[in-house]
């Protein structure tokens, strides 16, 4: 996937996501707003998106909103120990 492009992006849209894999739109906008893409639909997604010929990588399936995202978040967290 190209830079900036979310894993969202490369399916069309959240929409087009839900449909390609056979999800609820609801389901796969509340990947989107979590930023992660539950473990046990990542094999499915990551398959469907080979098979369409996506460009998408196991990194896009495990970072869906992009690693910078989600390394900007786990900064914003506290550790308390």
């Amino acid at each position: 996937m190209s830079e900036r492009r979310t894993l969202f992006d490369a399916f069309g849209g959240t929409r087009k996501m839900a449909d390609t894999l056979g999800e609820a739109p609801s389901t796969v906008q509340s990947w989107k707003s979590a930023g992660r893409i539950p473990a046990g639909r990542q094999p499915a997604v990551f398959d469907k998106a080979a098979e369409l010929d996506l460009g998408v990588t196991a990194e896009d399936i495990i970072w869906p909103m992009g690693r910078e995202v989600a390394v900007a978040r786990s900064e914003d967290c506290e550790v308390v120990a």
